[in-house]
């Protein structure tokens, strides 16, 4: 069989589905990679481009805000930037690489609109992987940009039971196993044989410039008696953090699933990603949404019972200090996270029987 995974060029976007790629192309399938730099022939398939490459993120994030002022700010505007102004750009590319490799089959993010559109255009099952929670918010994209919200192709859906939104499914929608995947890179070397407990800090990849954000959450859990590890992003610069006490530990970029053996508590920003990965580990987490689907992941967590959220506005040094000081010890929201680890561990693994 030959199948076209696509994602938009973000870490968040891409990384969650390099698992079932891999799966299937161990399986013997002709497997193709379609996404944007820095992504294209950085990943362990065969990749080409989805998105031109005079395209970013960026660009079309202010090409949707000069078409729709008036939506800046409001959570409409993500669903015009996904279903509008990125589908544009995509589907064309898209439709051309279809049209010429006739792929048996297309497995899109959930944000990728234009993947939906060319592939609908062009006759190909489409298959939607899920990211993060499903909500009547996505629906919208998918009508924004003209495809059907009911992704009757199939969608493939990471988000355990626990945390569910409670709103209808898509119909055609299986659970998959989320599975963190990263490039090779070294564990940094103090960590598992750390004698002290160990914190994991994160705003992700995309940290909307929070650097206020970031140092005021590590100071805060600086002052436990534990080691800090935190990763600033792979753009990051962890100069911008300033000084920091002698137990906080700076990494631009690290590997997180391998991170999250050796730690006990997970400070975030409420990606997806980080939070998934979080309870596949059982691990309570403090949540500090910044942006994007942040503050609906920061709620399920919360009413799940799995960890903690915190507004910017609620982040005074002295909240923050408390609240990691309560997840640090045999809290609720530990046993809680043990739990949906679990669940987790009872989803279907990534392989090429998920897309039958």
């Amino acid at each position: 069989m030959k199948i076209v995974f696509t994602s938009l060029p973000g870490y968040g976007h891409t990384y969650p589905m390099v698992p079932l790629a891999l799966a299937c192309a161990d399986s013997g399938h002709e497997v193709t990679f379609a996404t944007g730099d820095p992504f294209v022939g950085a990943l362990p398939v065969p990749t080409v481009r989805s998105l031109p490459a005079s395209v970013t993120l960026r660009d079309v994030e202010q090409e949707t805000a000069r078409n729709h002022p008036e939506l800046t700010p409001s959570p409409e505007f993500a669903a015009y930037m996904f279903g509008e102004t990125t589908a544009r750009h995509v589907e064309p590319e898209l439709r051309a690489l279809f049209d010429r490799e006739r792929p048996d089959v297309v497995v899109h993010e959930v944000t990728d609109i234009g993947a939906a559109v060319a592939a609908a255009r062009t006759g190909i099952r489409a298959i939607s992987f899920g990211l993060n929670l499903w909500s009547p918010f996505l629906a919208r994209f998918y009508e924004i940009g003209g495809a059907d919200p009911t992704l009757p192709g199939g969608y493939l859906d990471p988000i355990p039971p626990s945390l569910q939104n409670p709103v209808p499914l898509p119909p055609a929608r299986r659970p998959i196993r989320p599975v963190a995947w990263a490039p090779p890179v070294p564990l940094p070397s103090w960590l598992p044989s750390s004698q002290r407990r160990c914190v994991y800090v994160t705003l992700g990849t995309v940290s909307y410039g929070a650097v206020d954000v970031l140092r005021r959450a590590v100071l805060a859990v600086a002052t436990h008696d534990v080691e800090v590890l935190v990763a600033a992003g792979p753009v990051g610069d962890p100069a911008l953090l300033g000084d920091l006490p002698a137990n906080v530990h700076v990494e631009k970029f690290v590997p997180q699933a391998e991170v999250l053996r050796h730690v006990d508590l997970v400070v975030h920003h409420g990606g997806a990603g980080t939070m998934l990965s979080t309870l596949a580990e059982g691990l309570p987490q403090l949540i500090l949404p910044q942006g994007a689907d942040q503050p609906f992941n920061a709620s399920a967590i919360a009413r799940a019972g799995a960890g903690r959220a915190l507004t910017n506005d609620e982040q005074s040094p002295e909240a923050l200090e408390t609240v990691v000081g309560d997840l640090l010890d045999d809290c609720p929201e530990r046993l809680a996270a043990k739990r949906i680890a679990e669940e987790i561990a009872a989803m279907p693994a990534p392989t090429a029987e998920t897309l039958r």
